[in-house]
C-alpha cells in the first residue's frame, strides 16, 4: 500500500512588501491501494512554493469495482493574506514533497474561475519538486488580472485511473510583481480604487493608495525625481479617464514629496483588465561616502 503525504504552510504578509516568516505546518497522510515503482522525473520548470493548502482527505482506492475512474479532492486555501494590499507571489502553490502514491504522469493548471487556463505544466513520473504560480502566463509575461479569481488543478494519472486535487478559487484584488527591469509593480483592480463609472474613490481605496505611497517613499528615487503610475482604461480619451487621472494626481501628490508636479499617471490601453499600477524603481544598494 502506498502512502501520500502532503505538507502545507500559509505565509502572511505584514505589509505590502514585507514577508511574515511565521509559518503554520501540518501533515496529512493519504492511503491508496495503488502500487508500482516510483518513476524519476526531471524537476519541473515552475519555482519552489512558499505556501500550500492542506488536503483533508483523498482515497485513491475509492470506487474500485465500479465504473468510477477519477477521485477528486477540493482544497480550501487560507486566503487571508490576499485581502491585504499587494500580496507577493506565489499566489497558488502545491507542495507534493512527500507524495508516495503512484502515478505515471501529471498536469498542473492555473485557471480563472470562468475556466480559462492561465498557466499549465505537465510531466511524467512522480513529481519531485513543488509547483507554484507567480502570475505569469506560458510565455513568462504577466497574466494575472487583478479583480479575478484563480484556482489550481493538479491531475495525476496511472493507466485509466486519475486523481484530481483542485483548490477553491482565490480572489486577487491586487498583487506585487517583480518586473524584468528590476522595478516592482504594485497593481490593484480599478474597482478597488474608484466607484464604478465615477471619479469618486471607492471604499477602501485609501488602503491601496497609502500602500503605494509608502512603498514609493521607501524606494529609490528616479533620476528625474518623478513617481510613475499607469492607469489602464478601455477608453483613454474618455472624460472619465482624464478626470480620474486628475484626481489621482492630486491625491497621490498630497502623500508624496514634491506634490503633484512629480506625479506621472500615464493612461494605458487595457491588456488584461482595468487597473491602477505603481512602479517602484530598483534599489541601487548602499552608497559609500568618501572623505
Amino acid at each position: 500500500m502506498k502512502v501520500l503525504s502532503i505538507a502545507w504552510a500559509v505565509a502572511a504578509f505584514a505589509g505590502p512588501l514585507k514577508v511574515d516568516n511565521n509559518l503554520a505546518q501540518e501533515d496529512v497522510t493519504i492511503r491508496s491501494k495503488s502500487s508500482g515503482p516510483a518513476l524519476s522525473v526531471p524537476p519541473p520548470t515552475l519555482s519552489k512554493p512558499v505556501i500550500d493548502e492542506v488536503l483533508k482527505s483523498l482515497d485513491l482506492g475509492r470506487g474500485e469495482g465500479s465504473d468510477k475512474t477519477v477521485d477528486t479532492i477540493h482544497v480550501t486555501p487560507n486566503a487571508a493574506r490576499f485581502r491585504q494590499p499587494f500580496p507577493e507571489p506565489p499566489f497558488l502553490a502545491l507542495s507534493p514533497e512527500n507524495i508516495r502514491a503512484t502515478y505515471d504522469s501529471w498536469t498542473f493548471e492555473i485557471r480563472e474561475a470562468d475556466g480559462d487556463v492561465a498557466q499549465r505544466a505537465e510531466g511524467v513520473g512522480i513529481l519531485r519538486e513543488g509547483l507554484d504560480w507567480d502570475g505569469a502566463g506560458a510565455d513568462g509575461r504577466l497574466e494575472v488580472k487583478p479583480g479575478r479569481r484563480y484556482f489550481y488543478r493538479f491531475t495525476g494519472q496511472r493507466g485509466p485511473r486519475q486523481f484530481v486535487v483542485e483548490s477553491d478559487p482565490v480572489l486577487l484584488n491586487s498583487f506585487t510583481r517583480r518586473e524584468y527591469g528590476g522595478e516592482t509593480r504594485l497593481e490593484a483592480a480599478i474597482e478597488e480604487i474608484f466607484v464604478d463609472g465615477k471619479i469618486v474613490f471607492a471604499t477602501g481605496a485609501e488602503r491601496y493608495l497609502n500602500a503605494m505611497a509608502e512603498a514609493l517613499r521607501a524606494g529609490e528615487a528616479r533620476p528625474d525625481g518623478t513617481y510613475r503610475f499607469e492607469l489602464y482604461a478601455r477608453d483613454l480619451r474618455a472624460p472619465l479617464t482624464q478626470k480620474r487621472i486628475k484626481v489621482l494626481t492630486e491625491r497621490l501628490g498630497a502623500g508624496l514629496a514634491g506634490g503633484t508636479k512629480r506625479i506621472r499617471v500615464s493612461p494605458m490601453t487595457v491588456e488584461r483588465s482595468e487597473a491602477l499600477a505603481a512602479f517602484i524603481p530598483p534599489s541601487k544598494g548602499p552608497t559609500i561616502q568618501r572623505d
